[in-house]
């Protein structure tokens, strides 16, 4: 008994010192995870800080942070971060959102950049009805590469042309551009940890949305399962070499305990296939 009471004494005195260091931090919530650090300042764009024992002030924008509980027990919350919502599938398209603003994508991840077009059937078909057409399109293609933000770069609409005696009529239609971007990417060391070195992996869907596509296209999985030669993180994205899959590159754009969603694009489409881990 009396061993066991030093031994508790012991444990108490070496976690202390912790417990009293973290006390004295502030906790900064992130996109990525907790930072412990002192804020130093926090402005229009940014929130400066600095580590325990260091002069060096660190910078991070603020919409990639969600709250920070300062150590006098007062917490804040930024709306930057809370507004993007959380996109885990192309069937989480209409959570993407979209902005002209520059500030909003600073901090946050580029991903890729993405086109859509639409067309009326007809020389009477609705503006309006095509231009939401286009804007789905390229929500589906954001989703599908793992974005929930697409910064918008270009626009364009042109009405329903009536024809005449020497020219065939003409319908609307909206061309649209922008760059996706996501203020969250999967966790590397926790994407080895759900597969486990495991190499075999059971397909159970594809999908994909081409240049003529209208929906979200899903295909016949003729691979029922494939092969994970490698697993590499490149700036903070995760790859995979897949053995038949030699000539693109795999991302894995999403994980769960469930599902894992890996994501590639050629010139004319962009895909994603879902595995059993």
């Amino acid at each position: 008994m009396k061993k066991h009471i030093i031994n508790t004494f012991i444990l108490i005195s070496l976690v202390q010192p912790v417990w009293g260091q973290t006390a004295r931090l502030d906790s900064i919530f992130t996109s990525d995870g907790l930072v412990l650090a002192n804020v130093k300042k926090i402005a229009p764009d940014v929130i400066e800080y600095s580590f325990p024992d260091e002069e060096v002030v660190t910078a991070i924008y603020k919409n990639t942070v969600k709250k920070i509980r300062f150590k006098s027990g007062r917490v804040q919350s930024f709306s930057e971060a809370t507004s993007l919502n959380e996109v885990t599938s192309v069937y989480d398209y209409e959570k993407v959102n979209l902005t002209r603003v520059e500030g909003e994508i600073k901090g946050l991840f580029k991903i890729d950049e993405i086109a859509s077009k639409a067309v009326g059937t007809t020389v009477l078909s609705n503006i309006t009805t095509v231009k939401e057409r286009a804007f789905r399109k390229l929500k589906i293609q954001a989703a599908m590469l793992g974005g929930n933000l697409i910064y918008m770069l270009d626009q364009s609409t042109v009405g329903n042309q009536a024809g005449g005696y020497y020219q065939s009529g003409k319908s609307t239609e909206t061309i649209l551009s922008g760059i996706v971007y996501s203020n969250k990417l999967p966790n590397f060391e926790d994407f080895k940890m759900l597969t486990k070195g495991k190499k075999q992996f059971s397909v159970y869907q594809k999908n994909y949305v081409g240049r003529n596509s209208t929906d979200i296209e899903e295909t016949d999985t003729y691979v029922k399962e494939i092969k994970i030669e490698d697993i590499y993180e490149e700036n903070k994205f995760i790859y995979l070499k897949v053995k038949g899959y030699e000539n693109y590159t795999l991302r894995v754009i999403s994980f769960t305990n469930d599902n894992i969603t890996i994501g590639w694009r050629d010139k004319d489409r962009i895909y994603n296939m879902y595995l059993a881990p």
